[in-house]
């Protein structure tokens, strides 16, 4: 039997349509459309756009995801920065027209938990994104700067917010970008060893992306075979990772156990895969929560920089 949803009311009023659409989780949306490889790494399963360039994306979140699973009764918060990172680049492509093979780079992006995110029983948990497009600069290529504006509803209930800024280019403005005049430049990385992994919340050690000691300093892990985060090759460290090296930086420097539930971070400069990337980390309890000041360095300069709202475990 087909599983439908109906786009939240709430929405459905504010665009002054006769009747929600309806979006279907029979199947995902083509991978290319969210620049994933793995069919099992494509989180959205069908799209709608209303007339004043609203859209509302079908989401299912697998229970049983190598990465976003988390615990046995909720998901890892990096679900939500995954599933607006695709939902951003299907409306880039499908509502303004940007080029299949142009890359996306990612500027900066705020999000927030507004609920827990529960597993329900025994189905998977299907929920509904709505996106819209803000400030849009688009050019003739297929070049844009947007400001997207995210909402993921269950039920009607809105349970996570975000807005992510994000820049569109050709494939020879992006290579002239990472190289200049050259190549691209194998970027082996030398994977270091990671932290104990019960010590970031994690039981498998391809999970963990911190390496080194608070005393000695931490370092960014680039596990470039991890089918999740390098679901296909990649010449910088991705965002996703980014933020889950922030979120265990935190537990290491805290010795803690920490959830995130929200964060802001700009994305300055590329991750190199193949150079040292330090981290710092200053933590500052605030409200029952606790927010951590991470900063990347690379080559003596900031290479993404931004605040991570933990609760503890």
């Amino acid at each position: 039997m087909s599983q439908q949803v109906d786009v939240p009311r709430p929405l459905s009023r504010e665009l002054g349509l006769p009747a929600p659409p309806i979006l279907s989780y029979e199947s995902t949306v083509p991978r290319w459309l969210v620049h994933r490889a793995a069919v099992s790494e494509v989180l959205l399963t069908s799209w709608h756009r209303a007339d004043d360039g609203t859209f509302a994306c079908g989401v299912q979140w697998p229970r049983g995801h190598s990465l976003y699973a988390g615990t046995s009764a909720e998901f890892d918060a990096l679900v939500i920065v995954e599933t607006v990172r695709q939902a951003g680049i299907l409306v880039g492509h499908e509502g303004y027209g940007v080029p299949r093979h142009n890359p996306f780079i990612m500027r900066r992006l705020r999000w927030q938990l507004i609920e827990p995110l529960v597993h329900s029983g025994d189905h998977p948990f299907n929920c509904v994104v709505t996106v819209r497009g803000m400030d849009a600069q688009i050019r003739p290529n297929g070049a844009a700067a947007i400001r997207f504006e995210f909402e993921i509803h269950r039920d009607a209930r809105p349970i996570a917010s975000a807005t992510g800024w994000t820049r569109c280019v050709s494939p020879a403005t992006y290579r002239r970008l990472r190289w200049g005049g050259g190549g691209p430049r194998l970027a082996l990385p030398q994977i270091s060893r990671p932290v104990e992994p019960t010590s970031v919340g994690r039981g498998d050690p391809r999970d963990v992306v911190v390496a080194g000691s608070p005393r000695d300093g931490l370092e960014l892990r680039v596990p470039i075979d991890h089918p999740v985060f390098f679901d296909h090759p990649l010449d910088h460290a991705p965002g996703i990772m980014v933020y889950e090296a922030m979120r265990q930086a935190a537990c290491v420097t805290s010795g803690r156990q920490f959830s995130m539930v929200g964060a802001d971070v700009d994305f300055t400069h590329f991750i190199e895969l193949d150079q040292p990337c330090h981290i710092s980390v200053s933590l500052k309890p605030r409200s029952g929560n606790t927010n951590a000041d991470v900063r990347f360095s690379q080559n003596e300069r900031t290479t993404a920089h931004g605040v991570v709202m933990l609760a503890e475990q």
